[in-house]
């Protein structure tokens, strides 16, 4: 059976966590026996663990000036979509829900073809109205609401991770075409022998982006740096903030210790966890948590806040390192008590992998694919 999926890739190759999990997710059907192609717009067409990219746009898909996703870049690729999947063979089409205004380009095209495509969407992320009108203004925010809402009833299974988007779904389609799975944890085998040794560094990992505050991880590590820290800052990641972050960071005096890294391997990103004692997550959105389960692994505790939107909490790692007022001064409270306390919290890392982190594996999550998928198509 041949598979495609679709995902439009706004984050470096293999950085970012749905980015990371997409490519895996591929892999691992091949090796189910599918025929994996990938469209994506990353200027990406190679075959690569055999997953044969596809790059529908001649463009690499980005932020605009104002660090939004562009609605006009969503048409685009939509369309391109469209017109791709027409001229293609396949049996599924695997899609991320975002843009979701290529749900419904994917519909259309499977309508035209000759006999019936199944197809999935995975949705980490249903945005409530007020989050929307946060992100595009009332008007236009409120349209993309509805769309968003309409856009739920496309594709025979909707996929997802968390409690609750699971009950956002039910709330709005039948549940039978509701598919919460375990995880998009990628790594199964860990090393459980870990012994404790005592760390300086703190670290930041995710996209620079306003829902993901970097400016707010970096004061509040400058005013912890006040009580009379001495470990290195490192800032993981790029986006559309990486001047301007730049920019304030020198305008603070603290190149010193707070470190900018952009788009490093994956080994260099394990061994800035190895020699940090928190991970300062300070996101107001998150589907699933990617990075927090990864620090998990390399036993790095972790900070976030207690958002609506930030459905990391319910991985419950740490629950006494969440914080649920949102002020600097509670975020400062919550490093000093990490770094204070960092047997305890490597403890308590260490007792979450052994009993809650096959939980969330993502090769749980591909084999009920793979069953799903069979008996759809017979």
């Amino acid at each position: 059976m041949k598979i495609i999926l679709v995902c439009e890739a706004v984050f470096p190759e293999n950085k970012g966590g749905l980015e990371r999990w997409m490519h895996w997710l591929g892999k691992s059907l091949s090796n189910y026996g599918y025929e994996v192609i990938y469209f994506n717009s990353k200027l990406i067409t190679e075959i690569r663990d055999n997953i044969e990219y596809f790059s529908i746009s001649n463009r690499e898909w980005s932020y605009n000036k104002k660090g939004r996703r562009s609605i006009f870049q969503s048409f685009l690729f939509g369309i391109k979509l469209f017109f791709n999947l027409l001229k293609s063979d396949y049996d599924i089409v695997y899609a991320t829900q975002a843009p979701i205004i290529s749900l419904y380009f994917i519909k259309a095209a499977n309508l035209l073809k000759s006999r019936k495509k199944i197809l999935f969407v995975e949705w980490v992320e249903i945005w409530p109205l007020k989050y929307w009108q946060s992100y595009l203004g009332r008007f236009v925010g409120a349209c993309a609401y509805k769309v968003q809402i309409s856009s739920l009833k496309i594709g025979d299974r909707k996929i997802c991770f968390t409690n609750k988007i699971s009950m956002r779904l039910s709330q709005t389609i039948p549940k039978n075409q509701v598919m919460k799975l375990p995880g998009i944890v990628m790594e199964n085998q860990i090393n459980l022998e870990t012994k404790f040794t005592f760390r300086d560094n703190i670290i930041f990992l995710s996209r620079f982006i306003e829902e993901k505050q970097p400016k707010l991880a970096i004061d509040t590590v400058i005013n912890f740096k006040k009580l009379g820290w001495n470990g290195i800052f490192n800032i993981i990641g790029t986006g559309p903030l990486l001047n301007q972050i730049h920019k304030y960071v020198i305008s603070q005096n603290a190149e010193t210790y707070i470190k900018i890294l952009v788009n490093i391997s994956d080994q260099d990103v394990k061994e800035k966890f190895n020699s940090s004692f928190v991970l300062l997550h300070t996101s107001k959105r998150e589907g699933f948590g990617l990075s927090i389960v990864e620090a998990a692994v390399q036993r790095v505790p972790q900070i976030i806040l207690n958002y609506e939107e930030n459905l990391s909490t319910e991985l419950e790692i740490i629950p006494n390192l969440i914080c649920n007022h949102l002020q600097p001064s509670d975020l400062i409270d919550k490093l000093n008590d990490a770094y204070v306390n960092q047997e305890r919290y490597f403890k308590e890392v260490q007792l979450w992998l052994e009993k809650r982190y096959p939980d969330f594996l993502g090769s749980k999550s591909v084999s009920i694919i793979d069953k799903e998928i069979r008996s759809l198509i017979g």
